[in-house]
This record gives C-alpha cells, structure tokens and sequence, in this order.
C-alpha cells in the first residue's frame, strides 16, 4: 500500500488535538503554577459517500517525538497508524490506513452509514457498540507533549488513478470540522482552586480572504473528584457529560449555555461585528475537591445559505443545523492525587499451537496481568479480522483449509491496551 498526502495550509487552530497541554498562565500573584496534563479522543463518521481505507491527522509544527500516544489496535478496524515526519521535518502525518493486496485490493474499510445520530463520544470502537463493524465510524485519540500550529484532520480513500493509494477524501484543504480547544488554566492566589479556560476556533478559509466553512457546536462538561482516563471516556461512565455547559459562549457574545452555537472565521467573519462568533470559549472555577475536567464537544453541519462573494453564514437558525459530523472528548487533570495508570498489560496465551492438523475447530485460553489491574478485557482477532470482544476458552469452529493466526489482546481497567499474542497453526485435508 502507499499513501498519498495533500499538502494543506491554512488552518489557524490553536488546539491540543488527542492529547496534551496547554497555556499554563502565572497569576498575578506570582504564584508558580501546577503541572497540568490532559487527554483527548472522537468519534467520526463517514460522510464521504464512499467506503473508506484510512484517516489521516496532520499535525503542523511539531515532530514525532512529541506524539505520546496513538489510539490503535485492537480498539479499531485499522490497528495501531503510523507515525511520519512530513514537509522536510516541519510537520507530522499520523496515517490508519487499511491493508491492501494486489489481488484482494483494500482488506478493511469503514462503510457508509445508514444513519447518524449521536454517539457520545464513545461508541465508534470495537468494545463501544456491537454493530461496529456496519455504524460507519471510527474512535481516535492520541496525546501529544507540544501544541500544534496546525491540525486538519481528513478520511482516507481509494486514489481511482493509482491501484492501491490512498488520498484524501475531503473536497478542502481544512478537512474535517473536528475541534479540539485550547487549554488555559490560571492559578489562583491562596492556593484557591484554578480557573479553567478552553477555547475551540471555527476552522479556517482554503481561500484567500473568503470565510470559513460554519460549523454547529454543542457543548457538555462535567469536573469530578478523581482523575480522568482513556477507559473512562471510552465508556460512557458518570465522567463523559451529559449536561450542556451554560458557561460557554461565543467569541461575539453570544451565550451558548443549553442551544447549539454556530462559529465561523476567516476573512471579514474573524471580525466577530455582531455577525456569527469566531470560537467558543468556556471558563470554569474548579471546586476544592475536583481533579479533573471533562468536556465533551459535538460538532454538526451547518446547511444553510452563504453569501456569494465572502462565503458568510447567512442565518444562524437551529433548521440549519445537519447531521452530526463527530464528537470530540478532551479532559484536563490536575497534578495531584493518585498517579494514573499508564502501564499496559501482558497477554499471554496459555493454548499450545497444534501445528498441523485435520481438526477445524480449537479452544483457546489465554490470560493477562499487570500491576495495578486485576480484571481485563480480552479481544480477538483470527486472520485479521476486526478485532471483537472475546473470554478465555474461545471457540473457534468450521476452521477453512489454510494457515490461521489468532490474536489476542488485553485491555485494563484504564483502556491500556497490550501488544498482540499470537498463535499460529494451520489446517490441512
């Protein structure tokens, strides 16, 4: 398979997409502030009207060395991506992209959906729902240790002119209108709790001084007294909001509170002239007890009119509100408390290999352990299947003629995923 990358300028998003930080702002005080850390993951769907082999998250000014983190396997059809300097070292290309064979073409593929509704933030992934395989999205994070400039974020597609490329299937060079914010926290004097500020911008024009696309966005947070990880937004617990933020509010005034706020930018709308905001801005007191804040953004089509020649929004109407487009999960932890779990476990399957057999059915058992988890969930994989949720003592029946390679993941309680164990053997006639 080779991949075939646009090169997109543009994007003026101060963001910190799928992982860390943020400003970190002195008081006035003088008081030298925390350490901070935060975390970040989204749901996608499918919108290009065709089945998909990839994605793609450009990440502009910053090097591999700063990616952390990368949401993969088994969590997803694609595994774990790859992560690339691109444009002589300047910016950084994280790629899932699906197998390809010259005979069998493209091996995976996330299917048009049948319908979209809204997921949470949390359902696009192969322990998140049982129809996975058909919903028409994906779940991606990663975590990153520097703010990029830059951050588009695109499906990847079959190149019709080239057998086994894959290019990007947004019609703009900003891509998709997935958000992430900003992080601004501001200690406060007398060791008070900090204030909280995050701030998404409106994706930016592909044109010279023309507006940008308009985007929908509803917004929910919630702050709570532990730490937030990876498992917790993956599952849907009392940590994922539900509640709209009524602190947040549009860059021109607008309150967004409990309605959708719609956000523009680029040429005459960065202005923000009593016209649609540019960006969202949400600011939060922390209590005394709180250790994290979460907020979950869901983001949907504007399908309203533009005017002609500056490409503004022309209504700012709810019925212009479309489909949901994707959700973005971000959470901010404090630096104090109990460490978070980062370690991932050891699989290890406990089955020997028959080598060569005429059977076509074989159990399996398998086990993991780390140190901190006592309970694991396993997924399993046979000849590079979609990974699905699996127990020890699996079953496998109606084995075919041929060489069969089994996968077996572990996953603890905070979402660490292990590396694959693998057994191998092969039926014969």
């Amino acid at each position: 398979m080779k991949y075939s990358s646009r090169i997109f300028r543009g994007v003026s998003v101060v963001a910190i997409v799928g992982g860390t930080l943020l400003s970190v702002v002195n008081s006035s005080s003088g008081t030298t502030p925390p350490m901070y850390g935060a975390l970040s993951n989204f749901d996608v769907f499918n919108d290009t009207g065709q089945i998909t082999h990839g994605f793609e998250v450009e990440l502009d000014g910053i090097s591999p060395a700063n990616v952390l983190y990368e949401f993969g396997a088994p969590y997803e059809r694609y595994g774990n991506p790859t992560v690339t300097s691109v444009h002589g070292g300047l910016d950084t290309l994280i790629t899932y992209a699906s197998p390809y064979d010259a005979a069998a073409g493209w091996q995976v593929g996330t299917p048009i959906p049948a319908a979209i509704s809204t997921t949470m933030g949390h359902e696009c992934w192969t322990g998140g729902s049982t129809s996975y395989a058909t919903l028409g999205c994906e779940h991606f994070g990663f975590s990153l240790s520097a703010n990029p400039t830059n951050v588009i974020y695109n499906w990847l597609i079959a190149d019709p002119a080239h057998a086994g490329h894959l290019v990007a299937g947004s019609s703009t060079s900003t891509g998709l209108p997935i958000l992430a914010p900003s992080w601004n926290v501001q200690p406060q004097p007398n060791n008070a709790p900090p204030k909280v500020q995050a701030v998404v911008i409106a994706p930016e024009t592909d044109g010279a001084g023309l507006c940008g696309d308009a985007v929908w966005v509803k917004v929910f947070m919630n702050q709570a007294a532990s730490k937030a990880s990876l498992g917790h937004l993956m599952s849907g617990d009392k940590e994922v909001p539900t509640k709209a933020d009524a602190s947040s509010k549009g860059s021109n005034g607008a309150q967004s509170g409990s309605e959708p706020l719609l956000i523009q930018t680029g040429g005459q709308c960065s202005a923000d002239n009593g016209s649609v905001s540019s960006q969202i801005q949400s600011e939060l007191q922390l209590s005394k007890s709180s250790l994290s804040v979460v907020r979950r953004y869901e983001f949907y089509k504007y399908t309203g009119s533009y005017d002609s020649e500056s490409h503004e929004a022309l209504s700012e109407a709810l019925g212009t509100m479309g489909t949901l487009t994707g959700n973005q999960m971000v959470a901010l932890n404090l630096n104090q408390g109990a460490a978070l779990d980062l370690a991932p476990p050891t699989v290890t399957i406990t089955t020997t290999s028959p080598g060569t057999t005429k059977l076509k059915t074989l159990s399996v058992t398998f086990s993991a352990k780390d140190n901190v988890s006592k309970t694991f969930t396993f997924f399993c994989s046979l000849d590079g299947a979609i990974p699905k949720l699996c127990t020890s003592g699996l079953k496998l029946a109606g084995l075919s003629v041929r060489t069969h390679t089994l996968s077996v993941y572990a996953s603890d309680q905070a979402a660490n995923a292990s590396k694959a164990a693998r057994l191998t053997w092969k039926v014969t006639t």
